[in-house]
């Protein structure tokens, strides 16, 4: 960037070092990806430490350039996108500073400028050349009557009246602001306005109500942000925040006040920060913030709540969700923030303050009051607070003088705390509203602002050594004074010692004490100061009763010498009655010479104190003045210096007149030449370029200017600095080698706007004398407009390659039908190559039928007719035909061009569109004679079309259903909009419909869904079949097979009863019998043997009984429920067939009906005999769970499986399976089979645990 702009203009140009110094008449060209800032005149650059300063560096640039620079900064902002410099600018006019943005007209790109100028942050809105001309005079701090009429003659100072023209207006009076910033806000007016005599501004502000608006807008700086110092609102959170929780009621809200509040970016900070403190207990926390300032329009900005998008630089995106509501106009403060917040247009210092406040944040308001009002503003605040309320200033204020009423509690964020004084609620309330504070006994010094935090410091050290001293001491009367003798506090009554002086009032000790007490305090003072020592001296004192006294003066340094604690003691008097003892004369001469030598004494020490004092100012000014000689010495030497270029000057301004009395001549010959060569480029109808052997611009033609975009100011700058609008490769080499060759070059070339030139670049030859050769000393460049030859060229080019790439066939023929032309299209749609149609007959391509020569061709019609071509495959074409004639000059035909498209597709879509029509109207009537219901309905349910079958199913007539709803079909308890049908698969399912006589019908429904362009359902076609009867017959069906299942367990729970209590008892009776019959009787070894093996016959037969009455009803099911049963139907199995069986049950519903109980462990029972007579399995598995509303149960084993037919084949064939199927299909469920050869068998039932025997359609 420095490069480029370096070739643009005469000053230097650099990029910015870290440290640079900045110089006038230099521009600097910040580093790429740092941000940078200006301190006392140096450039600093930095990395981006801030989210903003990336996406602000001009904003960041201008902050620290209106802190170093305040009045003397001049921002300029030009064209750009986006909103950076906004802030910036507002900053530099706060602080006194003038502002610049670029006028719309002139700027290519609006957002920046315009958002400057919205935001009101811009003085002047002028183009860049006006920008230059104004700044020079704009500078308020600059030389001229503005920047010193108002301080020019204080005797005639205007700047009372144009206060009076203020506080008349407005109501504010701003005698007791700081008379430096009032003058330079009114200089900066001054500067604004061009007007130098501050008499003239005066008059312009009693005469024009505008302008003492602006003025007064000026005056109130307006400079605000939300979270500004955001540490500061860190440390609220930190100490702050819970000192105010601590010990609080409940219910006892928490009061802030934001005085200064401007556009309420800081009250709603405030706000914002104690809900993130706060937290959930909010709500248990109840607080309030009251917002106060001087200027009511900005109160109405402040209450709207309402800032622009560009406060996300400041606001962080987690805060702008939770507490803002984003806009088209920005970001609006949400009401839960809004409501905790007060605002209202008062003046701090002239109306009654808010009070019993907890919290009082007063920023970058101080700094613009004079002292008196600063005074009076912390007491103010003292009055406000509650005791030990909070006051927050900003980092470059503090409580000054008045540091007494408060205490720092974090002074490097400027945090103190209230101090209860016996003044702090003694402020007196005019009727007016106004109040001002009663006078205390004293006042406390003013230390002005530079001094106030190390003035804070040390009076806190002194404070804490006075609570370690005092205690262990009585507390007398005295003083406590600085080292310039400043009283800081009174201690006791102090009266009969010091009393204030007549005069301006001061609280000097050198004013308050005698002379002859002075003369003793000073003395012990230095003693004290150099010691760092107490000091304790008996001083004679006249009572203020008269008569003569003597006290007791104790000094002693505090704070490391620089304070110092003065105590003052009377001493006793002799007791009422009791009379001194008469004195010899003698003796009281030698009182008296006592007295006088101790007087003189102290008189010694003191003249001593004074010398040292003196001998240490005579070595500071000595020191001083040798400084001083020094300086003398090196101004003299820089004037010997001036002196001798003075001379040097001098003669060389001689040697310049006589070279320019020589140069008059020879420019009277050169401007007769120039004007020559002027009138000859300016009537030369080319463009043409003159440069120099620096490939500089030195001249063009007017023509030149226009077509290149030249003008005057581009003269003398390089040709690749200025922005061509023609697309030369090389250009510059191009040049170079004409200079140094000496040989034209000719080439086409077009501009930015595609309008085409022949360049020609040809040498620029001096001319010189007989005895030298002219040389080569530049290059001239001269263009010669083709851009009728190129477009023609361009609409030929487009032509051909139209024709030839054409799908259509484009063929010319002469007169006596030979193929002159042939196209790509023509050997695509007829199969012969360009070299094999070229000299053909076109009859070839005719149908007998269709055959035409040329010269009949000549006579069709321009219009396209429909015509047939033979392909070379024989195939025969419908072609649609368009016929040109083409002539000589004499208007004669010579030959005939013919363009053919290909329509044989579409002729055939066209027959198969009118045969699909046909059978459209033919499959319409089959719809409407249909015996089936077919309705159309839309997606609001209203019926569209309703054949004779719906007519005689349902009994509305057409007429009746076309104006009623699809809904009125449904019974009531079965309705479903026509947009749920739509998702209905277009396989048929069942349903059931309501005719007019009341009937319910069962149907079988089949829906299809009609659909627009783009595929979004529009209509919805059914489909319906009366099943009433075949569903009758179905349910009987199924009540015969649930009536025979009934029977089948009603007969297996007598069998096994039976079983179990008859054949199965009589049979253990006889078992019993036999097992007694060897004791009842003598058997023989074999009848022994035989009665053995008949007791195993009857144990066997026994447990046989048990087994199959186990079978027809196992009591575990009807005692324990489904999964025990299943658990040893599982165990038997493993015991008879030998195969390994498992059970898992997971998630089982522990209420199941008994049939659905009994129906699962038939199903189960047949399943397992089946793996045990076919499978061959090794193992198997029984699985029981629950899917949602359904229970599902599966068998799968590991045997050999077999093919799907087979499947089939056993689904159709099998008693077993059929059984199962039987079983599962009553319960409402289904059963699934699933077999590989070799993979194993899995049984799969899945049944409802509630029978559902309706259909939601």
């Amino acid at each position: 960037m420095a490069e480029i702009l370096a070739h643009s203009t005469k000053l230097p140009v650099s990029e910015v070092k870290n440290g640079e110094r900045v110089q006038p008449d230099r521009i600097y060209i910040i580093a790429p990806n740092r941000a940078m800032q200006i301190k006392q005149g140096v450039l600093r650059l930095s990395e981006f430490g801030h989210k903003a300063d990336w996406r602000n560096p001009i904003d960041s640039f201008f902050y620290s350039l209106a802190a170093d620079q305040k009045t003397n900064a001049i921002g300029v902002l030009l064209s750009g996108e986006g909103s950076d410099g906004t802030e910036g600018l507002k900053a530099i006019k706060a602080g006194g500073g003038t502002t610049f943005a670029q006028s719309e007209k002139t700027a290519s790109h609006l957002s920046m400028p315009h958002s400057a100028v919205e935001a009101g942050s811009v003085d002047f809105i002028l183009s860049p050349a006006e920008i230059g001309k104004r700044i020079s005079p704009a500078r308020p701090g600059g030389p001229g009557p503005a920047g010193a009429g108002l301080a020019a003659k204080p005797a005639e100072d205007p700047l009372t009246g144009i206060l009076d023209l203020l506080r008349t207006a407005k109501g504010v009076e701003f005698e007791l602001y700081k008379r430096s910033t009032l003058r330079r806000r009114i200089q900066r007016r001054m500067a604004l306005r061009r007007i130098h005599d501050p008499e003239k501004y005066f008059r312009l502000l009693a005469s024009d109500a505008a302008e003492l608006e602006q003025l007064y807008r000026d005056i109130l700086i307006c400079v605000t942000s939300f979270f500004r110092e955001p540490e500061s609102f860190r440390e609220l959170k930190r100490t702050i925040y819970p000192r105010l929780l601590k010990n609080r009621r409940a219910n006892e809200p928490i009061r802030i006040w934001v005085p200064g509040c401007s556009t309420g970016e800081e009250v709603y900070s405030h706000a914002i920060n104690l809900v993130e403190f706060l937290g959930p207990k909010v709500s248990q926390t109840p607080f309030q913030v009251f917002a106060t300032d001087v200027n009511p329009a900005v109160i109405e900005k402040a209450r709207a709540g309402l800032y622009p998008k560009k406060i996300k630089a400041h606001v962080s995106p987690e805060r702008l969700r939770r507490f803002f509501t984003e806009t088209r106009d920005g970001y609006r403060i949400v009401p839960a923030i809004r409501e905790r917040c007060v605002f209202a247009a008062k003046n701090l210092v002239q109306d009654p303050p808010f009070t019993n406040l907890d919290l009082i944040s007063c920023r970058n308001l101080l700094i613009y009051l004079g002292p008196a009002l600063q005074e009076k503003a912390m007491r103010i605040f003292q009055y406000a607070l509650k005791p030990h309320g909070i006051l927050m200033l900003g980092h470059s204020e503090t409580t000054g003088e008045f540091f007494g009423g408060f205490s720092p509690v974090k002074a490097k964020r400027k945090v103190f705390s209230e101090r209860t004084t016996a003044s702090a609620s003694r402020l007196d309330f005019f009727k007016s509203g106004r109040f001002l504070e009663t006078e205390p006994a004293f006042k406390l010094p003013y230390y002005g602002e530079r001094g106030q935090v190390k003035q804070a410091q040390e009076e806190a050290d002194l404070r804490g050594e006075l609570d370690s001293i005092l205690p262990a001491r009585y507390i007398p009367n005295g003083v406590i004074v600085n080292g310039e003798l400043e009283i800081l506090r009174f201690l006791g009554n102090i009266s009969a010692y010091l009393r204030p002086a007549p005069g301006r009032p001061s609280l000097n000790l050198r004013r308050m004490a005698s002379s002859g007490l002075l003369l003793e305090l000073r003395t012990a003072i230095h003693v004290a100061k150099k010691t760092a020592c107490a000091v304790r001296k008996e001083i004679s004192l006249p009572k203020p009763g008269g008569g003569p006294g003597r006290i007791q003066v104790e000094v002693l340094p505090v704070n490391g010498s620089s304070h110092f604690l003065i105590l003052f003691e009377e001493l006793l008097a002799p007791a009422p009655g009791q009379k001194p003892a008469a004195a010899a004369p003698g003796e009281k001469d030698s009182r008296r010479v006592v007295q006088l030598k101790e007087d003189l004494a102290v008189s010694a020490e003191h003249l001593k104190a004074i010398i040292e004092e003196q001998e240490s100012t005579n070595s500071r000014l000595k020191s001083s003045n040798e400084e001083l000689l020094s300086n003398n010495e090196e101004l003299q030497s820089v004037n010997e210096e001036f002196e001798t270029s003075k001379e040097e000057l001098q003669s060389a301004n001689e040697e310049l007149i006589t070279s320019t009395e020589e140069l008059g001549d020879a420019n009277q010959i050169l401007n007769r030449s120039n004007s020559d060569f002027s009138n000859l480029l300016a009537n030369i109808d080319i463009p043409v370029v003159l440069l120099g052997a620096d490939l500089t611009i030195r001249r063009f033609t007017p023509p030149a200017a226009e077509a290149l975009d030249l003008s005057p100011d581009k003269i003398g700058r390089h040709i690749t600095e200025v922005k061509l609008p023609l697309l030369v490769p090389d250009l510059k080499q191009r040049l170079l080698n004409v200079i140094k060759t000496g040989q034209v070059q000719k080439l086409e070339v077009a501009d930015t706007r595609g309008k085409w030139y022949y360049l020609f670049i040809r040498p620029y030859r001096t001319d010189k004398n007989k005895a030298e050769k002219s040389r080569t000393e530049g290059a001239v460049l001269a263009l010669v407009d083709i851009q009728d030859r190129k477009l023609a060229e361009k609409n030929l080019l487009r032509l051909a390659t139209l024709v030839l790439d054409s799908n259509d066939a484009v063929i010319i023929i002469d007169l006596k039908g030979r193929i002159t032309a042939w196209n790509k299209g023509a050997q695509r749609m007829y199969g012969y190559s360009e070299k094999e149609a070229l000299g053909m007959n076109i009859s070839r391509l005719m149908p007998e039928k269709t055959r035409m020569r040329a010269k009949d061709l000549v006579r069709v019609s321009a219009g396209p007719i429909e015509t047939r071509r033979r392909a070379r495959d024989g195939r025969v074409l419908d072609v649609l035909l368009t016929v040109t004639v083409l002539r000589d000059e004499k208007g004669r035909p010579v030959e005939v061009a013919e363009t053919e498209r290909d329509i044989t597709e579409q002729k055939q879509a066209e027959r198969e569109r009118k045969l699909a029509e046909k059978n459209t109207l033919r499959l319409a009537n089959s719809v409407l004679d249909s015996n089936d219901a077919v309705i159309i309905c839309d997606l609001k349910d209203r019926i569209l079309a309703w054949n004779k079958g719906a007519q005689k199913m349902y009994g509305y007539s057409e007429k009746e259903a076309l104006a009623m709803s699809i809904r009125r079909l449904m019974p009531k308890n079965k309705l479903i909009k026509a947009r749920e049908l739509v998702r209905v698969s277009a396989a048929p399912i069942e349903a059931q419909r309501c005719t007019k006589g009341g009937r319910t019908l069962d149907v079988l429904l089949t829906v299809t869904v009609l659909r627009d362009d783009r595929g979004r359902p529009v209509e919805v076609a059914t489909t319906e079949r009366d099943i009433t009867e075949r569903k009758g017959a179905e349910r009987e069906l199924h009540r015969l097979h649930s009536r025979v299942i009934s029977a089948q367990e009603t007969e297996r729970k007598r069998l096994s009863r039976e079983l179990h209590d008859g054949v199965g008892q009589i049979l253990s009776g006889i078992k019993f019998r036999l097992e007694s019959l060897p004791g009842e009787m003598a058997l023989n070894k074999k009848d022994a043997e035989n009665i053995s093996k008949v007791g195993g016959f009857l144990s066997h037969a026994i447990s046989e009984i048990r087994r199959v009455s186990q079978n027809l009803m196992p009591s575990e099911l009807v005692d324990l429920g489904l999964e025990p049963a299943l658990r040893t139907l599982c165990r038997q199995f493993k015991e008879r067939a030998g195969v390994p069986v498992t059970l898992k049950a997971g998630n089982v519903p522990s209420q199941i009906s008994p049939e659905l109980e009994l129906a699962l462990f038939r199903i189960a029972q047949e399943a397992l005999n089946n793996v045990g007579k076919h499978s061959k399995a090794s193992v198997a598995a029984v699985t029981l769970s629950r899917e949602g509303k359904k229970i599902v149960l599966s068998v799968r084993d590991n045997g050999v499986g077999f093919t799907p037919g087979a499947s089939r084949q056993a689904a159709g064939n099998g008693i077993g399976l059929g059984s199962m199927r039987e079983r599962a299909e009553l319960a409402g469920g289904t059963i699934e089979l699933d077999s590989t050869p070799g993979g194993g068998t899995t049984l799969t039932v899945r049944v409802p645990l509630t029978r559902q025997d309706g259909d939601a359609l």
